[in-house]
């Protein structure tokens, strides 16, 4: 069976790693559009041998890709297309007059906790989406929080498929070498608590908000050390690096450039934290640190406080001063109260989010919709 994933770009986010994960599964089976010029995630995608075709658009909104499409969907006569996220699920749908005679599938990552907070441009096409959501055979959410708010907003209950992300607990594991060496290298002590927060420069990743708990905590005189990572997190003179230095935290706070090897920082954490004010589905850092035997505390948003579940902590919102008593009540556990909740954190990550177990849902899922599709010709 040939899957033909259609995706809006290739950066490096949780949707592009997520389908890197699920086509390193299957890889014959696999081929990923782009409508975009593909990102940094191409790379893994192609070195397990996924053929990616670029769309070669510089906004996903374009029409450029269109010819483009065609040609792939005449040479791959795919069985199934599955758009992922809302612009690529809008592509697929349009394959059906491009040449496309099979089913599609949508997937969508990401949750509306309130769409007047989202641009403009993705109230626009959440919406077009909601109008659109016949023509898709499954929708597939990674939060079932997703799939309810979407489902107010007007997507059609009945073809809710809820797939968690999957991750490759091979990659993301406990590792002590990696944990000592990644401390020394950032200079942290090993008498202070190391908290890390992974993710883009975005206003719902609430970085600043973050900031202001973690002042708090310094205020406290807790010996603390907070490592922050993630594009545009490291400009010299963006809205970060300024916050860092009107709040006196240059000595405790490090802003790295994103990584590609995740899993040697995970390791070094005593505690990941996700301050996230909305936007998030099964946020990928959280099940990535988890894996590496890492707890995590996250905000009430999308479904991170149910995959955290016993193993981690939840404040009900991003603000600061919640923020600042959760961590606060988190670090009183100490180091080894911490690291039995990271062991516990893996075994829930072994338990129920296993890359092999995610990609055979995936996989009977596509099964499923062609036999479907080919009983009701």
């Amino acid at each position: 069976m040939k899957v033909l994933h259609v995706i809006t770009g290739l950066s490096q986010g949780g949707a592009e790693r997520q389908l890197a994960n699920l086509v390193s599964v299957s890889p014959d089976e696999a081929a990923v559009f782009s409508l975009k010029e593909p990102g940094v995630m191409a790379r893994e995608i192609r070195k397990v041998g996924v053929p990616i075709y670029n769309g070669g658009a510089r906004r996903s909104v374009s029409p450029f890709w269109i010819p483009k499409l065609i040609k792939v969907i005449r040479e791959l006569r795919p069985d199934v297309v599955m758009g992922w996220m809302y612009h690529g699920n809008l592509a697929a749908s349009l394959t059906r007059r491009l040449g496309h005679t099979g089913p599609i599938l949508w997937n969508v990552r990401h949750s509306v906790h309130d769409i007047r907070r989202e641009k403009a441009s993705t109230r626009w096409v959440i919406q077009a989406g909601a109008w659109c959501a016949q023509s898709p055979a499954r929708i597939v959410y990674n939060s079932a929080t997703a799939a309810e708010q979407h489902e107010g907003l007007g997507y059609p209950p009945d073809k809710r498929v809820v797939l968690p992300n999957g991750f490759d607990l091979d990659r993301f594991k406990p590792d002590p070498g990696a944990r000592s060496a990644r401390r020394a290298e950032l200079g942290v002590p090993s008498d202070r608590f190391l908290l890390g927060v992974v993710g883009r420069a975005h206003p719902m990743k609430n970085h600043l908000g973050w900031l202001k708990a973690f002042r708090m905590l310094m205020d406290d005189g807790l010996p603390v050390h907070c490592v922050m990572v993630g594009t545009g997190v490291a400009e010299p003179d963006g809205p970060l690096a300024t916050a860092v230095r009107e709040a006196g935290l240059e000595s405790a706070v490090t802003l790295l450039s994103p990584t590609d090897s995740p899993e040697t920082l995970y390791p070094a954490l005593d505690l990941l934290v996700m301050p996230s004010l909305w936007g998030e589905g099964f946020p990928n850092v959280v099940g990535e640190a988890m894996g590496c035997g890492v707890p995590a505390l996250v905000t009430d948003v999308g479904d991170a406080s149910s995959v955290v579940g016993q193993a981690g902590f939840m404040a009900e919102s991003g603000d600061p001063v919640l923020l600042a008593d959760r961590a606060r009540s988190a670090l009183a556990h100490g180091r080894e109260g911490l690291a039995r909740l990271g062991a516990g954190a893996r075994e829930r990550m072994v338990e129920c989010y296993g890359l092999e177990s995610v990609a055979q849902r995936y996989g009977s899922l596509f099964s499923d919709v062609v036999v479907e599709w080919r009983s009701d010709e």
